[in-house]
């Protein structure tokens, strides 16, 4: 019994009204020069939209010697896209439609100049008729959208986009047309560029989730200065980064912690980037080198790069650069050597970055470079030039761009003078090479690519199987904080932190006193311990992210290590390697031990704010603080399914259970976890090849490492995945997986289920169904969707017999469309 997902259709995005517009209407529309309606309608009519296009303005017959109607209703049909450029106190009102008549708006027009109480209650009335009228707003005052492929320039902007591959997302239009401006220059394409303004009821996670299944998006570029919804942004940018590169600029480091040791809210947001596996850039000039890079589309396999260069100065600015990125110089094979030896004047040094003196001929450049390419120690090439009599800039970049076309590794390029920089630039990026004014500046985009590259990777390392954690005693805890919100206490006294890490198999080193201090602290000394590791674990509330976990040494200024919970052995080893550095194995093993607890604390309690635990011991192979600082909320409640006090949510441990099959014991269900992959990989190849096919819809003989991190490290927000798990000779081994994944629509979910073949006819697969159901009701899905083989009797039976609906895929006969309402 097996079920495949559809994984060759997209389904349709509901931002596509807002995004890929079929119809536009200009809204306010005008002939006067200068003004906002007149500028925006030139830009559409001069990138020849290719949908429908209708000028309103209650006022004129005609608008640029086009018809113009007096309202959006009188166009007589719906409307995907309005771009309103009428005044603000006019703007309540063209969106006070019929529901259904337009789906879509754009706000360009700016804030009333009121004091802050009419102005929100301007925002609100927005909000009421827009939701009235089933319609979604970005702006007001936003730059506005740009759709290349459609020929769609909806914006206030100047500067026509170029067709490319890369969406920018930004939340200021200033940025956005700065940027635009900077890669017309360059050469720089876009699929899409959308900017927010003053605000808007769509959130960053909505356009990323677009820009997801965009098949015209292969890079995704990303300004923020505020996050809203820290939820879904995570699970937004996590899924997006898995599939395309994402770069992100944030803007404002936010006022430090009130708490000593707690994390700035810039190092949290740090964290965030390095668990979602997408990289950060610090600087306008490197977002523009990073999407600069992204429009090259090429992504290396790891951090090695050779230069080559024709002065030695730009050489060693690059070296330099490279050194303060973490970015490797490739240690050159002596093949390598030899070869680039034979292209140098006697006695010339050889190495890397690689000087090919001033009399280098375009020639010798090209050699350079494909000889530097074929060094399998070599992940990229960067290329310098400096103009000579002896290296035309556009006949050396002919040359090197030749030599690059047919590579598969990046090679990026910085032409260094002004003569003829464009026809240099145009040959360069003919030969697929991203090219760039400074030497740093290519170093600084190579270093994204490679970090990328390097979150990608560790996305897909396999992680071993994770020991099964301790329940805590939840009732303890919760005796806890229902006595101090009696007493209206905020700090744990000395006996309630230790009952409190009591709960969770925590305690601290045996005190030969006890008392409190800083704000209730307990503060136990310990009794000679076998080992005291100076190291501050703390646990911390952030603003926009909830609970954050930093770990420290405390011997001088140690930067700290930060993460967002939950985590896991991995994730745990991660941190401790990055603040604590080499330790002995015991050590390391209970540190990792103890943090795995904490981070099980942090998910259970959402009414604990602060925890601190420092000078930790190593006693009885445990690692065991000396002192303890529990800060609490009392009136908070304890945390129900959904977890919403954490940014990233957490296993959903409530599922585990127990399941009865036919001619069986009991199988163990419970949802599955990154440390499943290789229990999943033997799943999936112990799988007949039959029902393989059923499953994956193709021949498929074991799966990728991007299949096995996809199936494994799920998203709980967005998906589930209930394994089925068989214990036999004192091991678990999965026999059935059940999963829903979300669709873009955020009211659908898409399923699949296959079941192991020795396990098939016994009630299991109905079983493991109707728990999915289950979740996926109560996660608030309104209907569970997906494609079957036509030929797979077994599977539609079941569908019939759990109350599935049935009809034939309308672009495959061989396949039928099963659906479920909730």
């Amino acid at each position: 019994m097996a079920q495949a997902m559809a994984l060759a259709t997209v389904p349709a995005h509901y931002l596509a009204p807002l995004l890929a517009p079929r119809s536009v209407a200009i809204v306010g529309a005008s002939s006067r020069p200068e003004s906002v309606g007149r500028i925006v309608y030139e830009n559409l009519l001069a990138g020849g939209f290719r949908g429908e296009l209708f000028a309103v303005n209650p006022n004129h017959k005609a608008v640029l010697g086009r018809p113009a109607y007096a309202s959006l209703a009188a166009i007589g049909h719906p409307i995907d896209l309005a771009v309103i450029c009428a005044p603000p106190a006019a703007v309540p009102e063209i969106l006070e439609l019929r529901r259904g008549d337009l789906r879509a708006a754009v706000i360009l027009s700016d804030a009333p100049s009121a004091d802050a109480t009419a102005y929100r209650r301007w925002r609100h009335d927005l909000a009421e008729r827009a939701r009235a009228s089933g319609v979604r707003i970005l702006g007001p005052a936003s730059f506005g959208i740009v759709r290349t492929s459609l020929g769609l320039n909806a914006t206030v902007g100047a500067v026509a986009a170029l067709p490319g591959r890369v969406s920018l997302i930004s939340q200021s239009g200033a940025i956005a047309i700065a940027l635009l401006d900077f890669a017309r220059t360059a050469g720089i394409g876009f699929a899409s560029v959308v900017a927010f303004g003053a605000g808007s009821d769509i959130e960053t996670s909505e356009l990323l989730e677009f820009a997801l299944i965009d098949p015209e998006t292969d890079g995704i570029v990303l300004y923020l200065e505020t996050v809203r919804d820290a939820r879904r942004f995570m699970s937004a940018l996590r899924v997006a980064a898995r599939a395309k590169p994402v770069v992100v600029l944030k803007a404002g480091r936010g006022d430090p912690p009130a708490t000593a040791h707690a994390p700035t809210p810039d190092d949290v947001f740090d964290a965030a980037l390095r668990r979602a596996g997408t990289v950060r850039v610090s600087t306008y000039t490197q977002l523009f080198a990073a999407a600069r890079i992204l429009a090259a589309g090429r992504v290396p396999h790891g951090n090695r790069v050779a230069i080559i260069t024709n002065g030695r100065g730009p050489g060693l600015l690059a070296e330099d650069r490279a050194a303060e990125a973490g970015v490797a110089l490739a240690d050159l094979t002596r093949e390598t050597r030899d070869a680039l030896g034979s292209l140098l004047p006697p006695g010339s040094r050889v190495g890397n970055p690689i000087d090919l003196r001033g009399e280098a001929p375009p020639e010798r450049f090209a050699a350079a470079l494909s000889t530097m390419l074929a060094d399998v120690n070599v992940d990229a090439a960067i290329v310098l030039q400096v103009t000579t009599p002896a290296a035309p800039p556009t006949d050396t970049a002919r040359a090197v761009a030749a030599a690059a076309k047919s590579a598969s590794k990046p090679v990026l390029a910085a032409w260094l003078g002004a003569v003829d920089r464009r026809e240099a630039g145009d040959a360069l990026e003919a030969g697929g090479l991203a090219n760039f004014f400074t030497p740093e500046n290519a170093v600084e985009a190579f270093a994204f690519l490679a970090a990328y590259r390097r979150n990608q990777q560790w996305l897909l390392e396999t992680p071993p199987p994770q020991s099964e954690v301790a329940a805590p005693n939840l009732v303890v805890a919760e005796r806890i904080r229902v006595h101090a919100r009696a007493r209206a206490t905020k700090v744990l006294s000395a006996q309630q932190t230790q009952a409190l890490l009591a709960a969770f198999d925590m305690a601290l080193a045996p005190t030969v006193s006890s008392r409190l201090r800083n704000r209730g602290a307990c503060d136990a000394g310990a009794s000679a311990p076998t080992r005291v590791k100076a190291v501050h674990l703390g646990v911390y509330r952030d603003a926009v992210f909830g609970p954050v976990i930093a770990l420290r040494t405390t011997r001088g200024a140690s930067v700290p290590g930060v993460m967002l919970p939950p985590l896991n052995h991995r994730l745990a080893a991660d941190l401790v390697d990055g603040a604590c550095g080499r330790l002995r194995a015991a050590e390391h093993g209970a540190l990792i031990a103890l943090l795995l607890k904490v981070s099980t604390l942090v998910c259970a309690l959402p009414w604990v704010i602060e925890l601190e635990l420092v000078a930790v011991a190593a006693i009885s192979g445990k690692a065991t603080p000396a002192r303890a600082r529990v800060l609490i909320d009392p009136k908070r409640r304890p945390a129900v399914r959904g977890y919403r006090h954490m940014a990233i949510h957490p296993y959903p441990v409530e599922l585990e259970t127990t399941l009865a099959v036919k001619g069986g014991r009991p199988l163990r269900v419970r949802a599955i976890r990154p440390e499943d992959a290789v229990a999943e990989r033997a799943f999936v190849a112990g799988l007949s090849e039959e029902s393989r096919y059923m499953r994956f819809m193709h021949h498929l003989h074991e799966l990728t490492p991007q299949m096995l991190a996809r199936f494994t490290q799920v998203d709980y927000d967005r998906e589930l995945a209930l394994v089925a798990l068989h214990a036999k000779a004192g091991a678990e081994k999965i026999v059935a997986v059940a999963r829903y994944v979300a669709n873009p629509d955020g009211e659908s979910a898409e399923f699949a289920i296959v079941v192991a073949d020795a396990w098939q006819g016994r009630g299991l697969g109905r079983a493991l169904m109707r728990m999915l159901i289950g979740c996926a009701r109560e996660r608030g899905f309104r209907r569970l969707e997906g494609v079957i083989l036509a030929t797979n009797t077994s599977m539609l039976a079941l569908m019939a017999r759990l109350g599935f609906k049935t009809t034939p895929d309308p672009n495959d006969r061989e396949q039928v469309i099963a659906t479920l309402d909730l």
